[in-house]
């Protein structure tokens, strides 16, 4: 992987946040693990193809509108393609010979009701195999929770590029779809900041829609995913046979899945000097799950202050925040009820999912999320979920080369239908 672009994804890592006065920065969730840890071919232009099944009733806006969803919504089954246009970014340099597609689809929300999300659809160039071209989701890790954060709208970080997990799975003749999740890239939908089911959701229903982009889709499905991309794919194996019994999915490799969240507000409610680096941290959950749940109600935890900062957040820059965070003596009311917050984050806890499915975590060791995912995997294996741990102690958050190789493999094994030949293997 080449220097600059691995500090572009070292930069939408989950890290630190600084107060007085704070920059509040999209690398979040490990920096508040920090204090957990303390305390224990180029997509070308040009293709107008419409797939069958595509329902198309208006023309596709050009430019940022394409993200505006149509009101109403048209009717549909969870992962019909609402629209679709060619996406070739000058900053695309997939050299296998494959198209992208930018595709608006609907979902469902936490609520139960109809949703539009956003993400990107490659498929290989060439005739489909007998029985349909595999199809693999590869969830992003935290890029912001704005509607202008999703991968799709920052072509930079959607991975098309001859290094990526993009285009190694192309490779192997897999279509390989990108969520942006809910409320990323769509406008006018708020974000649900690592809440599991709605990041399942989004992701399963862009396995469906690969459907309405490639006739040649076939069922069989996998996904891969990174910090809170590897929270993602945890809960996608959790909901699948639940939500999409459709989807033929054959396992999940999460890679450093976002873990601790849990345990920010009794954190943050110290209001002492291990609190204080992670203030922004907290903002960011209690914005998440009030986007998702409406027992969270951030007016009722907040400090006027902390609110305003809360509100800043969700239209702030991508990847790098600016926002200015308060000191963590002034992020929450006192006497704040943080029992539904509490449990809206517990919910979506790593360590709560549970899945038949076979589940690859792979861990670096120079990433302090270490031995937490170490124990995650444990927790997990202790359920029953059938899972392998590969610990990398050279590799940091983000897995690269050779690892990275690994959990292609791995992904490829499954699709052929190889038989995990151990479970819980540390």
């Amino acid at each position: 992987m080449d220097p600059d672009r691995a500090a572009r994804l070292d930069s939408h890592l989950p890290g630190t946040i600084r107060t007085g006065p704070v920059r509040a920065s999209c690398r979040a969730v490990a920096c508040a693990v920090v204090a957990v840890l303390a305390l224990s071919g180029c997509s070308r232009a040009g293709d107008d193809r419409v797939p069958e099944g595509r329902a198309v009733t208006t023309p596709v806006p050009e430019g940022d509108a394409f993200y505006d969803p149509p009101r109403p919504l048209p009717p549909g089954k969870p992962g019909t393609v609402i629209r679709q246009r060619p996406y070739a970014p000058p900053e695309a340099s997939l050299t296998l010979p494959s198209h992208t597609f930018l595709v608006m689809y609907l979902s469902t929300g936490t609520d139960g009701k109809p949703v539009p999300a956003s993400g990107l659809v490659t498929v290989p160039d060439g005739p489909a195999p007998a029985g349909g071209r595999p199809v693999a989701a590869v969830d992003h890790g935290t890029m912001g929770i704005g509607s202008a954060c999703g991968p799709s709208r920052m072509p930079a970080f959607a991975g098309l590029e001859d290094t990526s997990p993009v285009a190694k799975l192309l490779a192997r003749g897999f279509v390989v779809v990108q969520p942006d999740y809910i409320g990323m890239g769509v406008t006018g939908v708020r974000h649900p900041y690592l809440n599991g089911k709605s990041a399942a959701y989004a992701t399963l229903d862009i396995l469906r829609a690969a459907h309405g982009i490639d006739p040649g889709a076939g069922t069989t499905a996998l996904v891969y995913g990174g910090s809170q991309g590897g929270h993602a794919a945890l809960w996608s194996a959790h909901y699948a046979a639940e939500y999409a019994p459709d989807i033929d999915l054959k396992g999940v490799v999460a890679n450093a899945p976002a873990v601790g969240f849990e345990w920010m507000p009794a954190l943050v409610a110290q209001q002492n000097a291990t609190a204080t680096p992670y203030a922004g941290m907290l903002l960011l959950l209690i914005n998440g799950a009030s986007a998702a749940d409406p027992a969270v109600r951030p007016a009722e935890l907040l400090t006027p202050a902390a609110l305003a900062a809360a509100d800043r957040i969700w239209t702030e820059r991508c990847v790098a925040g600016d926002t200015e965070i308060p000191p963590a003596a002034d992020i929450l009311r006192p006497g704040a009820d943080l029992g539904p917050l509490n449990a809206a984050l517990k919910a979506s806890a790593g360590n709560e999912a549970t899945t038949k499915v076979p589940v690859l975590l792979p861990q670096g060791g120079n990433d302090v999320l270490s031995n937490l995912n170490q124990t995650l995997a444990h927790e997990l294996c202790d359920k029953g979920v059938n899972l392998e741990f590969k610990y990398y102690a050279d590799q940091g958050h983000t897995i690269s080369d050779g690892p990275l190789d690994d959990a292609i493999t791995w992904m490829d094994a499954r699709r052929a239908g190889a038989p995990v030949t151990a479970s819980c293997v540390f």
